[in-house]
């Protein structure tokens, strides 16, 4: 009977180990899936700075102007803005492929997905990136090597606009 009662013990104490096990290796998981850049989530799908402009108008669909951009430097064309009711995404050539190189959210019906929307107060802004840097009313935060700006204008009285981009090599 001793034995029986051993077994069941060590039965047991199996069990509490192997549920402990899994739920730190289910907690580990979940600290695995940690952000390590901005992007933005759009009708639940995910939109990303650098990836190809085909793959973001899948998810956005038709752009509603797409206009050519110019710059000093004269780079023969090859950034672009494709123009949605909310959002514009830049675009540049990188080789062959049009990839994105900013996404920028202009009305208050998107958010990124800490919550902060156009028309929210710096006070937001200051909650959902308490790391960012601020300056002139533009509050800057980075993770890994992406970067979302969001500008309160000269005031710093509300949010204008959200901006995702590469952040700036050091």
């Amino acid at each position: 009977m001793k034995k029986q009662g051993r077994t069941g013990i060590k039965m047991a104490a199996a069990a509490v180990l192997a549920g402990f096990i899994t739920m730190n290796m289910a907690s580990g998981t979940a600290a695995a899936e940690k952000k390590n850049q901005y992007a933005f989530s759009y009708q639940e799908q995910q939109l990303e700075v650098g990836m190809t402009v085909d793959a973001a108008k899948k998810v956005l669909g038709r752009e509603k102007d797409v206009k050519a951009l110019s710059n000093c430097a004269d780079d023969g064309g090859r950034d672009k803005a494709y123009l949605y009711e909310e959002l514009e995404l830049v675009t540049t050539k990188d080789g062959k492929k049009e990839i994105v190189k900013e996404i920028t959210l202009k009305t208050g019906a998107v958010s990124t997905a800490e919550g902060v929307k156009v028309g929210d107060l710096p006070d937001a802004v200051k909650k959902a990136y308490p790391d960012a840097k601020a300056e002139a009313g533009l509050y800057t935060a980075v993770l890994g090597e992406t970067q979302i700006v969001i500008d309160c204008g000269f005031k710093d009285d509300k949010v204008v606009s959200i901006t995702y981009m590469a952040a700036e090599k050091k």
